[in-house]
C-alpha cells in the first residue's frame, strides 16, 4: 500500500444489498488532488446500485476531489448482488496527485465477498401462530421493493409470483388480499437444507404499483443471497409475463423498515383474519388442524424443478469446458507465436557471432602487438591492476610511453559487474512526454562503469546484512528501497572497496546508456512487439488495456539478465523495476545540466526513477520515460543499479 495515502473499508449486508464503506486518508504533509476511484468486480455478480454522498463520476470512476494534508474522505457503495457466488473480491485502485503533479496509483487490498444462494429443504408444515413467532425471532430481516411502471393485474401477479418461489423448496403458509384486491401477502416458510436454519419468505404486491420481495433468515450471507436469487426470476418472470409489458426499476429504499403493518398482522395466532381480508390456499387453516397434502403433485413438481435443475448445471458445465477450451487453444498459438519469434531472434543472433568470430580469426597481430601484449601480462602479474586502469606498454621498435586502456568489464567485491560505458553525445528526453520535453543535447565527457543488472538481493545483502524485498531470492533485483536506503548502501560499498567512485547515476547518464546509441523509442529500435524480448512488464500495450486485464498479470520481479541486453550489454534497462537516480525531479526539462550531471538545485524530497516496472505498460518501458517518486517511497517495483566513476 502506498505511504502517502491509507485506504480502510468495511462492508455490511442492507436491504439486500452489499454496503460497502470505504475511507481514503492523506497521510502525507501536502494536498492530494485529483483522487479517483476505479472499483473492478466481476460484474456479473454485482453491480453498483449507488453510492452515498454524491461524487461526479470521470471515465467510469468515482472523483473524490482533493483530500488535505492529515484528512480523509469517505464514500459508501451499494453493491446489488445478481447471482449468488461463494466468494467474489471487490478490488479499487485509488489515483492521485502527489504535491509536484505526479500521478500516483495504490491498489486497495481486496475484499472478499460471499452471497449465499441457500439450498432449501423443508419437510414439516407449520402454521400461523408458529410463522408470526419465527418472524419475531429470526434476527435478519430485509427486503427488495420494485416499482411496476405499467398497469398489471394483481391477480396475475400473485400467480406469477407464487411460480417463482414455488420453484425453490419451500411451504406456502398463505396467501392474505384485500376483499377489493388492492393489497396481497403470500407466505412462505423453509429450512436451509445443511445448517437447517428457518426461513420466511413473504411477496407484497400492491395496485399502488408496488412488488415487494421479504425475507427473514438466521444468517446475513443467506439473507443477501436468497433476496438476489429470488428477486432476479421474479424481475424477470414479471418483466416478461405481467401485461406483457411490465417495465421494472428498483426503488431506492432509505429505511430498513417499512412504515406499514402486513395482512398478517391483522389475523390472529389460530389464523382467524377479520372479514376484509380473504384468505386463499391456505396449507393449515387453525392450528388444531392437519392440512391435506397432494403428495403425487408435490413429488412431480420436485421431479420437474430437480430436472431443471440438471438441466442448468450440465449446460453451465458445457459452457465453462467450452470456455476454458478456447482459452488454452489462445494461450498455445501465442506460446507458438513466441517460439517462433524466439527462434527467429536466436538464429540471427548465433549467425551475427559466427560472423564475429571468422572475422576475429581473419584479424592478425603485428609483432608489436604480440610483444606488448606479453609485457602487459607480466605487469599485471608483478605489480597488479591500478584502479585508474592505466598500464605501462614498450612496443617494439619505441620508446617507453604511457598508454590508457580501460577494460570493457569491471567486477567489484560484492560480484557487481559493471560495463564501461563510452563518453559522447545525444539527445535526451522526448516530445512524446510532457516531462520529457524540451530535447535537448547532452554531453557526457568521460566513460564510466554502470552495473550490467539492477543490483540484487543478494548483492544487497553482502553488503548490508539485510533484504527488504518483498519478492524474495537471491537473483532477484532488491526492492522496497527507498532514495536514503540506496544512499546508504553506496557509502558501506565505498567503505568496503575503500574509494569514493561509487554512486547513483545521473537520469542523463542512465538515459544514455539505456538508449546504447539509439534515437528510437527503445534501446532496440521502435517496434513494440519487441519489447517482451528485452523487458519484464505487464505485457499490454496502453493504459486501457491494463487496466482491463490487471487480474492476469504476472505481479512479482523476475530474475536479473533472463531477457536479452540492449547493444552495450546493459540488462534489464526496460521493465522489471524502475532505478533510482541522483536528480531530484523537476516537471521539465528547462534549465537542465548539459554536461550530464546530477540537477539537484531544487529543495524537493522528490527524486528521479527511470527504466519502468514488471507492473508497467509498453509506453512506460520507452527509453525517455521518466517519473518522480518521494525519496521516502518503498515500493515492490522499484530498485537501483550503480555506476563507478573512473
Amino acid at each position: 500500500m502506498d505511504s502517502a495515502i491509507k485506504v480502510t473499508r468495511e462492508t455490511e449486508f442492507y436491504q439486500g444489498f452489499i454496503h460497502f464503506k470505504m475511507s481514503v486518508s492523506n497521510e502525507t504533509s501536502f494536498v492530494i488532488t485529483d483522487v479517483d476511484l476505479d472499483f473492478r468486480f466481476d460484474d456479473d455478480l454485482l453491480r453498483i446500485d449507488r453510492y452515498e454522498p454524491s461524487y461526479q463520476i470521470k471515465n467510469g470512476n468515482i472523483v473524490l476531489g482533493n483530500v488535505d494534508a492529515g484528512r480523509s474522505k469517505s464514500i459508501a457503495v451499494l453493491f446489488d448482488p445478481l447471482l449468488c457466488s461463494k466468494g467474489t473480491d471487490i478490488h479499487c485502485q485509488v489515483t492521485y496527485k502527489d504535491a509536484q503533479g505526479q500521478f500516483n496509483s495504490s491498489f486497495m487490498e481486496p475484499i472478499t465477498i460471499s452471497v449465499v444462494c441457500p439450498i432449501l429443504k423443508t419437510d414439516s408444515d407449520i402454521n400461523v401462530g408458529m410463522l408470526k413467532e419465527f418472524i419475531e425471532k429470526l434476527p435478519y430481516r430485509d427486503r427488495k421493493v420494485y416499482e411496476i411502471h405499467q398497469g398489471f393485474d394483481a391477480s396475475k401477479l400473485a400467480g406469477i409470483a407464487r411460480e417463482v418461489v414455488e420453484k425453490h423448496d419451500v411451504r406456502h403458509i398463505r396467501t392474505l388480499c384485500t376483499k377489493d384486491d388492492k393489497e396481497w401477502e403470500i407466505w412462505y416458510y423453509g429450512k436451509t437444507k445443511v445448517q437447517k436454519d428457518d426461513i420466511v419468505i413473504k411477496i407484497f404486491i400492491s395496485v399502488e404499483c408496488t412488488l415487494e420481495l421479504f425475507a427473514a433468515t438466521k444468517s446475513p450471507e443467506v439473507l443477501t443471497g436468497l433476496l438476489a436469487e429470488i428477486g432476479r426470476d421474479l424481475k424477470h418472470s414479471v418483466e416478461f409475463r405481467a401485461s406483457g409489458k411490465g417495465n421494472i426499476i428498483n426503488v431506492t429504499i432509505k429505511d430498513s423498515i417499512i412504515q406499514r403493518s402486513n395482512l398478517l398482522d391483522l389475523c390472529s395466532i389460530d389464523g382467524t383474519c377479520p372479514v376484509n381480508v380473504l384468505v386463499e390456499d391456505s396449507v393449515v387453516q387453525h392450528t388444531n388442524l392437519i392440512p391435506e397434502r397432494d403428495e403425487a403433485g408435490e413429488e412431480k413438481t420436485k421431479r420437474e424443478r430437480e430436472a431443471l435443475k440438471r438441466k442448468r448445471r450440465e449446460e453451465a458445465e458445457r459452457a465453462l469446458k467450452e470456455k476454458e477450451e478456447q482459452e488454452r487453444l489462445r494461450k498455445q498459438r501465442e506460446a507458438d507465436e513466441r517460439a517462433l519469434k524466439e527462434k527467429e531472434e536466436l538464429e540471427k543472433i548465433k549467425a551475427e557471432e559466427a560472423r564475429k568470430v571468422q572475422a576475429e580469426k581473419q584479424t592478425t597481430k603485428s609483432p608489436d602487438q604480440h610483444f606488448s601484449t606479453l609485457l602487459k601480462g607480466a605487469f599485471v602479474k608483478f605489480f597488479g591492476p591500478k584502479d585508474d586502469f592505466t598500464e605501462v606498454i614498450t612496443t617494439a621498435g619505441s620508446s617507453a610511453k604511457k598508454v590508457s586502456k580501460i577494460p570493457d568489464t569491471y567486477t567489484n567485491s560484492a560480484s557487481i559487474k559493471f560495463v564501461l560505458i563510452p563518453a559522447g553525445e545525444f539527445m535526451m528526453g522526448s516530445n512524446e512526454f510532457i516531462s520529457g520535453q524540451p530535447v535537448h543535447k547532452v554531453t557526457i565527457r568521460g566513460p564510466f562503469y554502470l552495473g550490467k543488472y539492477p543490483v540484487t538481493q543478494k548483492q544487497w545483502n553482502s553488503v548490508l546484512g539485510s533484504n527488504p524485498s518483498k519478492f524474495k531470492g537471491d537473483k532477484l533485483p532488491v526492492e522496497k528501497v527507498f532514495w536514503n536506503d540506496v544512499q546508504e548502501f553506496i557509502k558501506k560499498l565505498n567503505r568496503m572497496e575503500g574509494t569514493d567512485k561509487y554512486r547513483l547515476p545521473s537520469e542523463a547518464e542512465w538515459e544514455y546508456a539505456c538508449r546504447a546509441g539509439t534515437t528510437t523509442r527503445y534501446s532496440f529500435g521502435d517496434d513494440e512487439s519487441k519489447l517482451a524480448y528485452y523487458a519484464w512488464y505487464s505485457g499490454y500495450a496502453t493504459f486501457e488495456e491494463f487496466d482491463k486485464n490487471q487480474d492476469k498479470i504476472e505481479a512479482k520481479t523476475h530474475p536479473v539478465g533472463r531477457k536479452k541486453p540492449n547493444s552495450w550489454d546493459l540488462y534489464d534497462m526496460h521493465g522489471n523495476v524502475w532505478e533510482w537516480c541522483q536528480d531530484i525531479y523537476h516537471f521539465n526539462y528547462d534549465g537542465a545540466p548539459s554536461d550530464g550531471s546530477a540537477w539537484e538545485d531544487a529543495g524537493s524530497s522528490i527524486r528521479v526513477s527511470h527504466g519502468s516496472s514488471w507492473v508497467d505498460f509498453s509506453r512506460g518501458c520507452r527509453s525517455a520515460v521518466r517519473r518522480g517518486v518521494d525519496h521516502f517511497s518503498r515500493y515492490d517495483y522499484i530498485g537501483f543499479r550503480v555506476l563507478r566513476e573512473i
